[in-house]
């Protein structure tokens, strides 16, 4: 049977550490070097937050929010989900729609979670929950959203209607954007619901 058998701390950064995991396949030891996350809070079993808005109002087609960003370990510009660290003392829903307020200027109400989901577990760690965020683009407060973004962070905001999210993210990837892989999953997901 597989499993971990002790990690040992190579290198540590204020946000991530480098470990090698001693490891079984049932049949001999194994070495596996891996990015784990140093922030994860006492108690939580996630280290960040991923938010799938959906923004509805009476005269506009259901759209979600999408944010766009220079990533250097990537040397380019992401489209993603907007996205965040969950802080000490946070829900993953209360860390979703704080997230979602600072990134877009957007406020809404946590209506549903995912189970617990890795992002690429031959690499990291770091586990995350997709939190939906409900917008009411009726309400005032969304009517001229303002970024509330911390220092360094320089973060495009981008609404598209649902029904063209698979055509918008190939724009995007043909233009020389990197996609987040769990958005383009998504936008393919639902495009095949028409097939």
């Amino acid at each position: 049977i597989a499993k971990n058998l002790r990690v040992e701390e190579v290198a540590r950064t204020k946000f991530l550490k480098l470990e090698t995991i001693t490891w079984t396949d049932g049949k001999r030891e194994r070495l596996w070097n891996s990015a784990a996350r140093t922030t994860r809070s006492a108690g939580n079993d996630v280290d960040a937050v991923a938010i799938l808005s959906r923004l509805k109002s009476e005269i506009n087609p259901p759209s979600t929010l999408v944010v766009v960003q220079y990533r250097p370990p990537v040397g380019g510009k992401t489209v993603e989900l907007p996205a965040g660290l969950i802080d000490p003392g946070e829900t993953a829903e209360e860390a979703a729609v704080r997230e979602l307020r600072e990134e877009t200027g957007y406020v809404g109400v946590a209506k549903a979670s995912s189970p617990v989901t890795c992002l690429s577990p031959g690499l990291t760690s770091e586990a995350i929950k997709t939190i939906i965020v409900d917008v009411d683009l009726n309400d005032p407060r969304n009517a001229n959203p303002k970024q509330e973004l911390d220092e360094g962070e320089n973060i495009e905001v981008r609404r598209i209607p649902l029904a063209d999210l698979l055509p918008e993210l190939d724009k995007l990837a043909a233009d020389g954007f990197v996609i987040f892989n769990g958005l383009y999953t998504l936008a393919l997901g639902m495009s095949m619901r028409h097939e």
